[in-house]
């Protein structure tokens, strides 16, 4: 239990800045470069500078990677793409906050209840194929 823990308290938490950034990427869904991030974020007060110091921080925690580059006149720009979903970082923040595994029904519903959506069967839906999708992986796990 303790291990279980250590683990998730290594979550590596980002500053508002990084978050901010990793929803330029998600909302993107494309590569980017910092020339690009520097002209999609105009409205933020972000110099060239602190934007290469949040990829490079990004970079580090493991949440970016580098998947290619692009010529911009003389010189070549990195191209970054998320390396984890919104969804994968929501879950281990809630993970690192000591949520534990036999929590997690209860969380969902807590996030259905919180989000109050008028599409409750359609969410319900969604929820139902996710667990036939689980099951079915694991009756393969036990074939195995």
């Amino acid at each position: 239990m303790l291990k279980t823990y250590m683990m998730y308290k290594k979550t590596k938490h980002l500053t508002n800045s990084e978050e901010d950034l990793m929803e330029i990427f998600w909302e993107q869904k494309i590569p980017l470069t910092s020339v690009e991030i520097s002209d999609i974020s105009a409205d933020r007060s972000w110099n060239g500078n602190y934007v290469h110091m949040m990829l490079r921080s990004l970079l580090k925690k493991g949440m970016i990677t580098v998947c290619g580059s692009v010529q911009y006149g003389t010189q070549y720009a990195r191209q970054f793409v998320p390396s984890i979903t919104k969804e994968q970082y929501a879950a281990k923040l809630v993970m690192s906050k000591g949520i534990k595994k036999n929590s997690i029904a209860a969380v969902t519903v807590a996030m259905v209840n919180e989000a109050d959506e008028s599409g409750g069967e359609e969410l319900i839906q969604q929820l139902e194929e996710i667990i036939e999708e689980l099951k079915s992986k694991g009756a393969q796990g036990e074939k195995s």
